[in-house]
C-alpha cells in the first residue's frame, strides 16, 4: 500500500451527467426504450458521471459516465482504489493520466 494515497488528494462522487434539460430528457428516453426492447433496465445510457475532484481546490481531475450497470458498486471500486493506490497509479490505472 502507498503511504501518499490518492484518496489524500482527491475524491470521488456520483454527479448527474452534463447538458441541458433536452439532452437530459433524450438520455432518459432512450434509457426506457433500450431497457424495453433489451428487457435490461441498466442497457441504457448514463444519467450519471463519477466526478474525480481535487480536495484542495474541488477542481475536476476527471468525469466518466458510470454506465455499467448500477454506479454504485463502480463508484465504491473507484473509492476503494483511491484508498489503495497512490495519484499516480490511480490514475494511469484508470485512464486518466495525460
Amino acid at each position: 500500500m502507498t503511504t501518499d494515497r490518492a484518496a489524500d488528494h482527491l475524491t470521488a462522487d456520483l454527479e448527474p451527467r452534463r447538458g441541458g434539460p433536452l439532452a437530459k430528457a433524450a438520455r432518459f428516453l432512450a434509457g426506457i426504450l433500450l431497457g424495453a426492447l433489451t428487457s435490461d433496465p441498466f442497457a441504457g445510457p448514463a444519467t450519471l458521471d463519477i466526478v474525480i475532484r481535487r480536495r484542495e481546490s474541488g477542481a475536476v481531475v476527471a468525469r466518466t459516465p458510470a454506465d455499467v450497470g448500477e454506479p454504485e458498486p463502480l463508484l465504491e471500486q473507484v473509492r476503494a482504489d483511491l484508498s489503495a493506490m497512490g495519484v499516480t497509479e490511480f490514475l494511469t490505472e484508470w485512464g486518466y493520466a495525460r
